[in-house]
């Protein structure tokens, strides 16, 4: 029977070979409750699906190896452990979405003077659903049936629990015709992909439909958003040829909320909209023009301090204990990201610690991507990365101010934006890690898993920042990334 069973795998393997099913072609790591736990740890150590979703570290290996579940209680205070290892990484998520991601998407989408509507299904969209396209990229033999109950899991999780929590944060009236729009399209995905996937396969025209759709999609969303540019540009002219002042009229007031993102202050009662034009100069810049340097040292160590005085003072011991914990969280963000924050002075421009920061994010991304250590030209990558991040802090520092940001503050606008995603991406896969240990000692089953453990890890980033942009004002955009993000992850994972 177990002979018949593996031909009928192997020749339904070749038969689909673009749907990888690995049911009977591998154990799979539950079958660990069913064995006494003097074997668990050997089991772990060789069935390879209990390693699939390790990244930086192997939290199987370590509760059913390092402790063992031979006794109980250390087993149960090590589940407890990764429990506050979550709580961990949750705190990481929240810290960068709320003082580096969300602050450098509002700033590009004033940039590039965008709506909120399409910095949602598209900005936000490709940073919420690149930590999915990273892992597919990674992992193009992952089993597709997890994977599709994962996709599934995390659009519902997303559109349902987070998109009705931004309601609540942020209540804004939503036209009826773009939530239709947005529907249908998301419904047309997903019954295509089912349709597809009803007999385990594949083609390259579904794919291309897939992405066609998508591309659609876009197109409809950016067809609106210049009708409505148009629309605020001829009520702008009538408003001038009358003589009155375009900011008095309703109408045009409203045509520029759905067609432009407005910066707004953290604190939403201090005012509806900030003056980036006023605090992009420092407050030590006077009249005469001060040294390029000045203060450079100084500046510096503000910054870099991860505790602010004025709340310390103000903070219970509670609060404290925990400004404590995240000291060494916030260290390393601050070293790992530029601010680009429109709400600050100078724009977060801080001139030697975003020089550094030329060399810390290089060597965190290829630290990840594992070519740090290899060779190029016969000379180690890092060697490369120091060199050039030399030749360029020299640059900056020669072509920059400390009390005002340079013309090419774009460029660390992306790479916030950029390292922001990667922090994102790096904590996520430790908190899917995470949930699979913990599904696994709950003995969950694979598709089960996908639904609820892993579809809730994968969208833990989609919840952190489209939740914190709300809270920061910008609900519109947070609501539009909750149909795009999932669009974006299906098209990227099934369509390519």
């Amino acid at each position: 029977m177990a002979s018949l069973l593996g031909n009928l795998s192997v020749e339904r393997f070749a038969r689909h070979a673009s749907y990888v099913h690995r049911d009977a072609l591998e154990e799979s790591c539950n079958k660990v409750h069913e064995l006494a736990p003097s074997e668990m740890c050997q089991f772990v150590m060789r069935t390879e699906s209990c390693r699939e979703d390790v990244f930086f570290f192997d939290y199987t290996y370590f509760l059913f190896c390092t402790i063992g579940y031979e006794n109980t209680t250390l087993f149960r205070l090590g589940t407890i452990l990764l429990v506050f290892g979550l709580l961990l990484c949750f705190t990481v998520l929240g810290t960068t979405a709320d003082e580096y991601f969300c602050p450098v998407l509002a700033a590009i989408s004033k940039k590039l003077k965008i709506s909120e509507t399409v910095a949602g299904v598209t900005i936000l969209a490709f940073g919420n659903g690149s930590p999915d396209l990273f892992t597919a990229a990674s992992n193009p033999s992952s089993d597709t049936e997890l994977m599709f109950g994962e996709l599934l899991g995390a659009a519902m999780f997303v559109i349902g629990v987070v998109g009705a929590v931004i309601l609540i944060i942020r209540p804004f009236q939503q036209d009826p015709l773009t939530l239709v729009r947005d529907v249908v399209f998301f419904t047309f995905i997903v019954g295509w992909i089912t349709v597809c996937a009803y007999d385990e396969r594949f083609t390259l025209s579904d794919a291309v439909v897939v992405v066609v759709v998508y591309m659609v999609y876009l197109a409809a969303v950016l067809l609106q958003f210049f009708l409505l540019k148009r629309e605020l540009s001829t009520v702008a002219s009538r408003i001038s040829l009358s003589g009155e002042e375009p900011d008095d009229d309703l109408y045009y007031n409203d045509l520029r909320r759905k067609t432009e993102v407005f910066i707004r202050s953290k604190d939403l009662r201090a005012g509806s909209e900030v003056d980036i034009t006023k605090n992009r100069v420092s407050t030590f810049a006077s009249r005469q023009r001060p040294s390029k340097n000045r203060n450079l040292f100084q500046d510096f160590c503000s910054h870099v301090n991860p505790v602010d005085q004025e709340e310390w003072n103000s903070s219970g011991y509670l609060r404290k204990t925990l400004t404590i914990l995240l000291i060494p969280i916030r260290s390393v963000l601050c070293f790992t990201i530029p601010v680009v924050d429109y709400t600050v002075e100078r724009h977060g421009w801080t001139k030697l610690l975003n020089m550094i920061h030329c060399l810390t994010l290089p060597l965190l991304f290829f630290s990840i991507i594992g070519y740090i250590s290899k060779n190029m030209l016969d000379i180690p990558v890092w060697a490369w990365l120091v060199g050039v991040s030399f030749l360029l802090m020299v640059a900056i520092f020669f072509t920059s101010r400390t009390d005002r940001p340079p013309c090419y503050h774009l460029a660390y606008a992306l790479l916030a934006f950029f390292g922001s995603i990667l922090i994102i991406y790096i904590v996520a896969q430790e908190v899917v890690s995470l949930l699979v240990t913990i599904g696994l000692v709950l003995n969950l089953s694979r598709s089960m898993l996908g639904l609820s453990v892993l579809a809730w890890g994968n969208s833990i980033g989609d919840l952190f920042s489209n939740i914190t942009l709300a809270k920061q004002g910008y609900g519109k955009m947070a609501f539009a990334a909750c149909m795009g993000g999932p669009l974006f992850s299906k098209i990227f994972y099934c369509g390519c």
